[in-house]
C-alpha cells in the first residue's frame, strides 16, 4: 500500500461548515446529503510554495458540478477560496500539500431523497493534509477492472462528484491482483480513465490526450491499439499555478 499515515497530520485542522476544528473533533451532520446519498461535487487540489495549483480551474468545475446537480446557493469563489486560506493558516501550511475541497448539497430538515429537503444551503468542508505525490517517475502497475465507467446517458461523466463506488470497486480488484491501479473501460470496452487518474497515451513519440466531447452524449474517442503504445499514468492537474488570494 503506497498511502500510509504522516505523522504531521495527527493534529490536523479541518474546516467543516466554515469550522475549523481539530480532525478528531469535526463532525458533519447525519443529515448531511454527504452522508445519505453522496451528495456533493468534490475537487483535489495541490499547493506549491503558498500557490495552489490551477485553483481557478478546479473551481470552475467544482462550480460547474453543483450546477449541474441544481445545488442552490452556491457559495462564491471569493467565499471558498477564503475558507481554503484560514484552512491553511490555521496548519501553517505552504508547500507539499493536499487539498480535498468536497461541497455538499447540505444539510436536509429530514432523512429522504427530494432535494427540497435541503432548505440550509449547502456544506463546504476543506481538508488540508501535508501528502507527497502518491506515485513517482518509475511507473505503476495496472490491471483492467471489470468495473465499467457508466455511459453519459446514465451519468454525465463531467459530474465530479462524490459517489466513488466504481472507482472503490476497480481498486479492490487491483488491490487483489497486487497491482497499483485499475485501468476502467467505458460501457463500450473503451479505455476510460484508471480508477484515480487520467490516462495519457504516448504513440510514435506523440502525446495522445483523450479530447473531452463537445456533446455529452457524443460517444468517446476510441483508445484503440492500445497494446502497441505506452500507458502513462498522469496527476489529474495540468498548466500553471494560481494565486490562492485573487488581487
Amino acid at each position: 500500500m503506497r498511502q500510509v499515515f504522516d505523522e504531521r497530520n495527527r493534529d490536523l485542522i479541518v474546516n467543516v461548515g466554515g469550522k475549523l476544528t481539530h480532525r478528531d473533533r469535526a463532525a458533519v451532520s447525519p443529515f448531511d446529503s454527504a452522508v445519505q446519498g453522496g451528495d456533493a461535487v468534490w475537487e483535489g487540489l495541490r499547493l506549491y510554495g503558498g500557490k495552489i495549483f490551477r485553483l481557478d480551474e478546479h473551481l470552475a468545475r467544482l462550480r460547474a458540478s453543483a450546477r449541474a446537480l441544481a445545488f442552490r446557493h452556491v457559495p462564491s469563489d471569493q467565499e471558498i477560496t477564503e475558507e481554503i486560506r484560514r484552512t491553511l493558516a490555521a496548519n501553517g501550511m505552504r508547500d507539499g500539500v493536499h487539498i480535498r475541497l468536497t461541497l455538499t448539497r447540505g444539510v436536509k430538515v429530514t432523512s429522504g431523497m427530494d432535494p427540497r429537503l435541503n432548505q440550509a444551503g449547502p456544506t463546504l468542508i476543506v481538508l488540508a493534509e501535508w501528502k507527497d505525490p502518491v506515485y513517482d517517475a518509475a511507473g505503476i502497475t495496472l490491471v483492467t477492472a471489470s468495473v465499467r465507467r457508466p455511459a453519459p446517458d446514465c451519468l454525465d461523466p463531467k459530474i465530479h462528484h462524490n459517489n466513488l463506488l466504481p472507482s472503490i470497486l476497480a481498486k479492490i480488484e487491483a488491490n487483489v491482483a497486487g497491482a497499483d491501479d485499475a485501468v476502467v473501460l467505458d460501457h463500450r470496452g473503451f479505455i476510460a480513465e484508471t480508477n484515480a487518474t487520467h490516462i495519457f497515451m504516448v504513440s510514435g513519440g506523440t502525446l495522445a490526450v483523450r479530447r473531452r466531447p463537445h456533446h455529452r452524449r457524443r460517444p468517446a474517442r476510441p483508445a484503440d491499439q492500445a497494446a502497441d503504445r505506452h500507458v502513462r499514468r498522469s496527476h489529474r492537474h495540468d498548466g500553471h499555478a494560481s494565486r490562492l488570494s485573487r488581487g
